[in-house]
């Protein structure tokens, strides 16, 4: 078997033929869990890893199952290069690894083990090139410990799905280990009924009532920081001044950031780009800008009527490189397209 590093004793009911999955060679679904099982069985401690790569629909959606497959043998690959040894790595399905640390339980070593995957040997917040592009690739990753945190597989599990979800609310992008004193009242996939319907309401009423101009704008930005949980958020009026949450004495003015912004959009009204690598190349006051506030993602947002440009937002994530969601995007997108409506009223 390739994997010779693990103790066969716990594959001997698995059939060779699906022990490995067949597309990134690391342990199947099936093998992974039968390893995690026998550990709980033999009592020795463990930590458990639930790993989930982030927007990797997007990559099928946008270059194909192809270009999908290869990403996913890539990262299957690092990972095993990697864990060689201290960790057994498994695909517990679509994109997402469960790997499994024997022995590693105490906070302070787990943390350095995964600093250690993100950082210093960059399997993730890296670029893979599949022969045509390159393709940035960032995962989201939650553990737990056994027995530490839950005495059996299914308990353990659970604890490491609830730290996993903890950092998707985050932005993704990060890893998260799971306190029982933060984490203990999560629910996993907690379908609210009619948050949809609850959030254009409260939206809608941002807009109710007319207190000018400048409140409404106000309005909107807090809305924003405050439902994207980001670091700050800017509007730069066209009136040559900026609204923001952020209490500061940055002086921002549109004649001097607007030609920077537009170098940005290029010629679009939204832009949203993870990592910022490429972009602060090719301005050197747009890097400046991060640089000195230690912004690792943006949202910018146009807000342009019949030719005539009102401002921008700029939503900024300084604690780690967020991936943008769909309906983060969206928000922001529904949201500059009213308070267009709502300026132009206000001409």
């Amino acid at each position: 078997m390739e994997n010779d590093y693990v103790d066969v004793k716990y594959l001997i009911d698995v059939n060779p033929d699906i022990a490995i999955d067949p597309l990134t060679k690391v342990f199947s679904r099936t093998a992974i869990m039968k390893i995690a099982e026998g550990h709980v069985n033999d009592k020795i401690p463990f930590t458990m890893m639930i790993l989930d790569l982030d927007n990797f629909k997007q990559v099928n959606d946008s270059f194909g199952h192809l270009s999908g497959d290869f990403i996913l043998e890539s990262i299957g690959q690092a990972l095993k290069k990697f864990c060689y040894i201290q960790t057994y790595v498994g695909r517990y399905g679509g994109d997402e690894f469960l790997l499994l640390m024997p022995n590693v339980t105490e906070y302070d070593d787990v943390h350095k083990h995964l600093e250690s995957l993100y950082e210093r040997n960059k399997i993730f917040r890296r670029y893979y090139n599949d022969g045509l592009r390159d393709i940035y690739c960032t995962a989201t990753l939650g553990c737990a410990s056994f027995p530490k945190d839950e005495t059996s597989y299914e308990g353990v599990f659970n604890k490491a799905d609830k730290a996993l979800y903890r950092g998707k609310l985050k932005g993704r992008n990060c890893y998260i280990i799971y306190v029982e004193s933060k984490h203990k009242d999560i629910v996993v996939h907690e379908k609210v009924e009619g948050s949809l319907i609850n959030t254009f309401n409260s939206i809608k009423r941002l807009f109710d009532i007319d207190k000018g101009k400048k409140h409404i704008i106000k309005s909107t930005v807090d809305y924003i920081y405050s439902h994207l949980h980001c670091s700050r958020v800017y509007f730069l009026t066209d009136e040559r001044t900026y609204i923001t949450n952020y209490n500061d004495d940055e002086k921002m003015a549109v004649n001097y950031f607007e030609p920077h912004l537009e170098m940005i959009l290029r010629g679009d009204t939204i832009f949203y780009e993870t990592p910022l690598t490429k972009y602060k190349e090719s301005d050197s006051k747009f890097r400046d800008w991060v640089n000195e506030r230690g912004i690792q993602s943006v949202i910018i947002a146009k807000l342009k009527t019949y030719g005539r440009c009102y401002g921008y937002f700029i939503i900024c994530e300084n604690q780690i490189t967020r991936i943008w969601q769909d309906n983060e995007i969206a928000l922001v997108m529904y949201l500059a397209t009213l308070l267009e409506m709502e300026l132009m009223s206000h001409k």
